[in-house]
């Protein structure tokens, strides 16, 4: 008489080993998932803004003392405790800015990647002013409004 109820125990050994290849898959699955769901929520940052207040106005250090340049910049800063820093010391973000502003000549204004290298120039002396002890609270500056005239 045959035993349908019965496999063989080379079959039983064959789904055994099966079934335990397809839950060690789904565990890799999943925490690949999860490792790269975590991977993914720490790439997004939060930024934190510094503006400085009023617009910057200040003659070019040219030929013609007529020419001026004026700006509005928001400062790109390292976290909220440096937001505070800076506000507290804005007389000295202020003149830092008018320093590398005021040292301008239109030559330099009409190289390529200018504002980019004048917002760099911004930054350094920012920082350098502010002489931090431990590290530099502002990572970058954008020029929000920018004219010559």
């Amino acid at each position: 008489m045959l035993d349908y109820n019965h496999e063989p125990e080379g079959t039983i050994l064959k789904k055994t080993m099966i079934k335990r290849i397809a839950l060690i898959l789904a565990l890799v699955l999943i925490s690949t998932f999860i490792l790269t769901a975590c991977e993914t929520e720490t790439r997004i940052r939060h930024r934190y803004t510094f503006s400085p207040g009023a617009q910057f106005s200040t003659n070019f250090n040219d030929e013609d003392p007529r020419r001026q340049v004026r700006c509005l910049i928001i400062f790109e800063v390292i976290d909220e405790n440096a937001i505070d820093e800076l506000t507290d010391n804005n007389f000295i973000v202020r003149n830092a800015v008018l320093s590398v502003l005021g040292t301008l000549t239109m030559e330099e204004l009409t190289t390529e990647r200018n504002l980019e290298n004048i917002a760099n120039r911004i930054v350094r002396q920012v920082n350098a002013d502010l002489d931090s002890p431990t590290v530099d609270l502002v990572v970058a500056a954008f020029f929000t409004e920018f004219a010559v005239g």
